[in-house]
């Protein structure tokens, strides 16, 4: 622009305004609505983002999307903090400037922990899954997570896997070994990943799972489940004896190893009704379970004329 010449006032404002908080490093967008002065035309018009009197980004201005805004995306700083840039739009002839206002932050990361067993015998070794993403998907191999008991005291680390959980983008997992207290009860371990020497700022996370320490088995209990009116057996039926769980097979067996004692016995199937019984343990034993079917529902029984 001419510096003799004085620019037409052009009219900014938000159409769509940037996120308030932005991972740092990450892309971010958002879009501007223009008013420019009667009998100017954006021909020749440009636009550039500031930080102070740097410059953060410029170049032509984009195309206007169908309803008229344009549409930017820049890439937030790599430092965390509060920003405050300016985008100025315009040609030869009008200029206008809009405030650019936004905090970075540091990558949100996550934690998940699957299949840990339950119960576990005491002292026993047993593995666990674990997983972390971060919120803008960067990559995580490498990275250490590890695993610390209700004393804080570390029971494992490991390294996060280069590949990714099967099905997700950005899960980096890990499967790490552990033993089991000698401790009869519930226990509850908390997972942590703490990033280090990563590119860009991340926060730390946390996660807890729960499992139960039982004594070494010494008996076993045979269950069979059966239809109670054709006798006919009960396949994929859950088992539940005390901590102790099972599924029965096509022939409606299901086969548990437990300690001396006396557990709830409790079984479960869609379309199944089976009576709830205690089972006294000391010595191997079999217990025959008549579920009764529960009758259909008629879909056009809550129908009223």
């Amino acid at each position: 622009m001419d510096k003799n010449k004085v620019a037409l006032p052009l009219g900014l404002a938000f159409k769509e305004a940037p996120a308030e908080f932005v991972d740092a490093g990450s892309e971010f967008a958002f879009s501007v609505a223009l008013s420019w002065p009667e009998g100017v035309g954006r021909e020749g018009a440009g636009y550039r983002v500031r930080d102070g009197e740097k410059i953060v980004r410029s170049g032509d201005l984009p195309k206007p999307t169908d309803d008229g805004s344009i549409a930017l995306a820049l890439t937030a700083p790599a430092q965390t903090g509060e920003q405050r840039w300016t985008l100025v739009v315009g040609n030869e002839r009008a200029e206008g400037a809009l405030p650019l206002r936004f905090a970075t932050v540091p990558h949100a990361t996550s934690l998940a922990v699957w299949d840990n067993p339950s119960p576990v015998v005491r002292g026993a070794g047993f593995k666990v899954k674990v997983g972390a993403k971060c919120s803008a998907s960067c990559g995580l191999s490498g990275r250490t997570v590890e695993i610390r008991d209700e004393a804080d005291k570390l029971m494992a680390a490991g390294a996060l896997g280069d590949a990714t959980w099967p099905g997700t983008t950005s899960l980096y997992w890990s499967e790490l070994r552990l033993k089991a207290p000698r401790k009869l009860g519930l226990h509850s371990w908390t997972v942590r990943f703490a990033p280090a020497e990563l590119a860009l700022p991340h926060g730390g996370a946390s996660s807890s799972f729960s499992f139960v320490t039982v004594a070494e088995p010494e008996h076993s209990v045979s269950v069979k489940v059966v239809d109670k009116k054709t006798k006919a057996p009960v396949a994929n039926a859950q088992v539940r004896l005390g901590f102790y769980r099972a599924v029965t097979d096509e022939r409606g067996a299901a086969k548990i190893s437990v300690p001396k004692g006396e557990f709830p016995l409790v079984v479960t199937r869609a379309g199944y009704e089976a009576p709830e019984r205690s089972v006294a343990v000391s010595k191997n034993i079999r217990v025959r379970i008549a579920a009764e079917a529960l009758p259909e529902e008629d879909p056009f029984g809550a129908w009223t004329a």
